[in-house]
């Protein structure tokens, strides 16, 4: 009887959970994750009654596979419709909302519901940074500071690309598609407010120099009640601002809100900052994923494709769809 193959994965965002799932029926899977729980970007930051999705704001459906994987969720409810007026400001001219813009989803009660679903009865290793990949093709072991894991027959980084091309060993093939692609930073603020603003929006796409997103975080569904809202700086400023002090670009963006909603200092002086050093796809690797099938490691994500939740899971089934016949033909 052939020996089951093991797979380790670092990462357990969209594309690390889809990909395990997929590989889970021909391989034993590991998943590193280096935060507390799973979810990556499809993040939610909870503070006393509140929880602010401080990461992706929402996805869209598109392709039939991404719908049907999703079928099931949005029947339990776990995925939900977020109604409500998408706007531009400063015009703020609701009837110029995005002409034929496709249904956005969130996650219900919270963006990284869906993650969660996702992640159950899967071999999960949180609060576990890897350091460095070790070995050799098929005998691979993945480092994590306090301990060695494996050997793995196989090794795949599904964390952004630049994370992904400093751990993948030298011998990689694809590390050239890697430094080509560019992600960007964004900084999120997010701000409890005493009462409701009554904006005209559920949220809204900015032109300033400093943000370009804020968001009625309470708006979507199965949210608490209590007004909080979720402001996002351009890629742009917040790659200028990258290494600055959190406190100096806490206070830059709470000036550029003031400019669109109003805020007292209370509000203001509670407002919690987060820095995402890759957070959106600029340059994307312009392949659906980079498999090298002689070390027997390989990459995926939404920085294969585009910056959007249904490109880290079409990156990740189209890895799997390859690296499956692979895996099951080995000896």
């Amino acid at each position: 009887m052939a020996r089951r193959k093991r797979l380790g994965i670092i990462g357990a965002g969209m594309a690390g959970l889809t990909l395990a799932k997929a590989m889970a029926d021909c391989a034993d899977v590991r998943i590193f994750e280096k935060s507390r729980g799973v979810g990556g970007r499809m993040a939610t930051r909870r503070t006393d009654t509140v929880a602010f999705d401080h990461g992706a704001q929402y996805f869209t459906i598109r392709d039939a596979r991404f719908r049907a994987a999703l079928e099931t969720v949005r029947a339990d409810g776990v995925v939900q419709p977020w109604a409500g007026a998408l706007a531009t400001l400063p015009e703020n001219d609701l009837a110029a909302q995005l002409a034929g813009n496709a249904t956005r989803y969130v996650g219900s009660p919270s963006m990284n519901a869906l993650a969660k679903s996702m992640a159950a009865g899967l071999d999960i290793q949180t609060n576990t940074p890897v350091q460095a990949i070790t070995g050799a093709a098929g005998t691979w072991f993945v480092e994590t500071g306090d301990r060695r894991e494996g050997p793995f027959d196989w090794v795949i980084a599904a964390a952004p690309a630049p994370q992904s091309a400093a751990l993948l060993p030298g011998g990689f093939a694809h590390h050239a598609a890697l430094a080509h692609t560019r992600m960007n930073a964004c900084f999120t603020l997010m701000i409890r407010q005493a009462e409701d603003a009554m904006l005209p929006f559920a949220a809204a796409r900015v032109d300033d120099p400093v943000i370009g997103w804020i968001s009625r975080n309470n708006s979507k569904p199965g949210r608490s009640d209590t007004p909080c809202l979720v402001v996002n700086a351009t890629a742009q400023w917040s790659d200028a601002h990258l290494e600055e002090p959190l406190d100096d670009v806490r206070r830059r963006m709470l000036e550029a809100t003031r400019r669109y909603v109003p805020l007292s200092a209370v509000e203001a002086e509670a407002a919690v900052i987060h820095r995402w050093r890759y957070a959106n796809v600029e340059r994307p690797a312009g392949q659906s994923f980079l498999l090298d099938e002689v070390s027997r490691l390989a990459a995926c994500g939404d920085w294969c494709i585009a910056g959007r939740v249904e490109a880290a899971f079409l990156s990740a089934t189209a890895l799997g769809d390859a690296l499956r016949p692979i895996v099951k033909a080995a000896p």
